[in-house]
């Protein structure tokens, strides 16, 4: 249980790092950011949102152009950052270990959002040194049997502008980037579908959509 201390920093750090994120954004990295759909985010209650994976830059992007808080699955290293480490622990990320089945991280996801967070993962795994939209890995239909919540699919153009494939800092982007939201999914619509395969790829599709649209 959070003390009332804690919830009054992570409401003035949202709200400063809104406006921090906002600057950033359109003035030194000269991105053009357009959001669609903003109005089709649920507002309150647990949330399972999918997006593709373009660049490092994409957690910040999302999170800015989301109306609600996102906690993501971050990397467990990022944890031991100094500074790093407050920002992600105040953000509620939830650590991964890189390269193995970390069992853990899954618990603490399903955790998140049955007390109501929107979580927000990135099911191909990895960045996408193309663009093209990878398969996904089934990690997220386990969180979706679990919970029972609405998926908030979502497509992302152009972060790779803000930092690309294999770089760690951003630049300027002199680009329009776009966070196309879609419309909630319900589990069922999903968990119906006869086979694993044929529902990773009925939410890749719907990622892929917003994606080209």
């Amino acid at each position: 249980m959070r003390s009332a201390l804690y919830w009054i920093t992570f409401a003035l750090a949202f709200v400063l790092c809104k406006v921090l994120f906002g600057l950033l954004l359109r003035f030194p990295l000269f991105c053009w950011l357009r959001i669609e759909n903003r109005h089709l985010v649920p507002r309150r209650g647990g949330l399972i949102v999918i997006a593709n994976h373009l660049s490092l830059a994409d957690p910040v992007v999302l999170w800015y152009a989301s109306p609600r808080h996102l906690c993501f699955m971050g990397r467990a290293d990022m944890f031991n950052i100094p500074f790093i480490s407050v920002i992600v622990r105040l953000a509620r990320a939830i650590p991964v270990r890189q390269r193995s089945a970390d069992r853990t991280a899954l618990m603490e996801a399903i955790k998140a959002v049955q007390r109501g967070e929107a979580l927000c993962i990135f099911p191909e795994g990895e960045l996408s040194e193309t663009g093209e939209l990878l398969p996904f890995l089934p990690g997220v239909l386990l969180i979706i049997r679990q919970t029972k919540a609405p998926v908030l699919p979502v497509g992302l153009v152009n972060t790779h502008r803000i930092v690309p494939y294999g770089k760690l800092f951003p630049r300027p982007a002199f680009a329009l980037v776009s966070v196309r939201f879609g419309k909630p999914i319900p589990p069922e619509q999903i968990l119906d579908l006869p086979t694993s395969e044929a529902q990773l790829e009925f939410l890749r599709n719907s990622v892929k959509c917003l994606m080209e649209c």
